[in-house]
């Protein structure tokens, strides 16, 4: 089991920046007013869950049984000629499921949360007006059933239907990388390393809070970790939990809320991994050799995978050269279950990897499983089933795939 586990946890989405070296740019400063550029979010230490763990709490296995309630796999099934390389963020609706792949075919495929049928495919066509050069990252206006799609390369926000028809765009007053469609009135992004010279003493913030015409409200500076060293960028370093809106700064072990009505930003969960986690020593050189540090030391560093149930709070700590960590703290009953491996105890599960995204408690995640494409499941299933357990569902589920290079979903319930 530990081999399927080593399978199939997938590795951290570390990524290099755009390569935006901008350094000015004037037609941005009609609405960007100086007064916009000088009130920044309070920043508060709050009354957070504080986690220490030990060396056995971060080498341990996580018992599946332990957070999981049930699961179902879905297989995607793509339009004629349509494929799905590699997943780097997923968002549900209540009935749909929107999947961004970055990297290997700049796409934002639409499916049916149920059935895998695949209703929408958006993809760069140009650079004029209702077009876009590149897909850098997404949102959902549920309300308005829209998808508002954030292109670095031209800097602005293209709103779309839930269908994939244009709507509108708008162009932006800075770069980044990341953002959340907080209400039709807000927006918050995440900027690091982007070229944002032109917004002078504002520019080295890692957060932008912008109104409807995206004109700056707010601004932050992570206090802990100079952002400007490292170009290794994160992902997902923000999240939408219903009404709950988390930030994970790039290598911090600290989540924290975001509260746009009081305008602060408030520690709610920290975890102190120790000699396994970065020391100050090394959050003060974080610089190009980065990776290379981590791979000889391969301390655990944060790059913005977590989530916030109801229920749960989850963080993941990234590793180079060695399985992530992963962390699932229950609200209610205050218990931890942690560690840098899977036990496969659920039922007949072999698939897993950290959610992508949540709602409610319902959670999905990616999955490959090309590592069984040559193999004979016949064989590898026997091996299995000395425990007792027959497998039968995920049989059936692999007899119907018909194509193993493309990721599938996992979704689940968690307890």
């Amino acid at each position: 089991m530990v081999l399927i586990a080593t399978l199939f946890l997938f590795s951290a989405c570390e990524r290099q920046k755009d390569g935006v070296t901008e350094t000015g740019n004037s037609k941005f400063l009609s609405f960007v007013g100086s007064d916009s550029l000088s009130t920044e979010f309070i920043f508060s230490e709050g009354d957070p869950v504080i986690l220490s763990l030990t060396e056995s709490q971060i080498d341990a296995k996580i018992k599946l049984s332990d957070i999981m309630e049930e699961y179902r796999l879905l297989s995607l099934k793509n339009w004629e000629g349509g494929v799905v390389g590699d997943i780097d963020k997923i968002l549900i609706s209540d009935s749909l499921v929107f999947i961004l792949d970055q990297y290997t075919y700049n796409s934002l495929q639409i499916f049916d949360l149920f059935t895998g049928e695949q209703k929408g495919l958006l993809i760069p066509t140009g650079e004029g007006p209702g077009e876009m050069k590149s897909i850098s990252e997404f949102d959902l206006d549920e309300e308005n059933h829209r998808i508002l799609i954030y292109d670095n390369s031209l800097a602005k926000v293209l709103h779309f239907s839930f269908e994939g028809d244009f709507l509108f765009e708008k162009r932006l007053p800075i770069r980044a990388h990341s953002f959340k469609a907080i209400s039709e009135n807000q927006f918050l992004f995440s900027s690091i390393n982007d070229g944002n010279d032109h917004l002078g003493k504002t520019s080295k913030s890692d957060l932008f809070l912008l109104d409807s015409n995206f004109k700056i409200l707010k601004t932050f500076l992570y206090p802990s970790i100079d952002q400007s060293f490292s170009s290794y960028i994160p992902r997902d370093v923000l999240r939408e939990n219903g009404d709950f809106l988390t930030y994970f700064p790039r290598f911090s072990n600290e989540l924290l809320e975001v509260d746009v009505h009081k305008n602060s930003l408030s520690l709610i969960f920290q975890v102190n991994l120790g000699p396994r986690g970065l020391s100050q020593e090394d959050l003060n050189s974080i610089g190009p050799e980065f990776t290379t540090k981590r791979k000889e030391d391969k301390k655990f560093y944060g790059f913005g995978f977590h989530f916030i149930s109801p229920t749960w709070m989850g963080m993941r700590f990234n590793r180079s050269g060695g399985l992530e960590l992963q962390l699932f703290y229950n609200k209610v009953t205050q218990e931890v279950f942690s560690g840098t491996r899977v036990e496969f105890d659920f039922e007949d599960l072999i698939f897993y990897s950290f959610p992508m995204a949540c709602r409610g408690n319902m959670c999905i995640s990616s999955v490959r499983i090309s590592q069984l494409r040559d193999i004979d499941l016949n064989d590898f299933f026997s091996k299995r089933e000395k425990d007792g357990r027959e497998f039968t569902s995920i049989k059936s589920f692999l007899d119907k795939v018909e194509d193993f290079e493309q990721p599938i979903l996992l979704i689940f319930d968690l307890k």
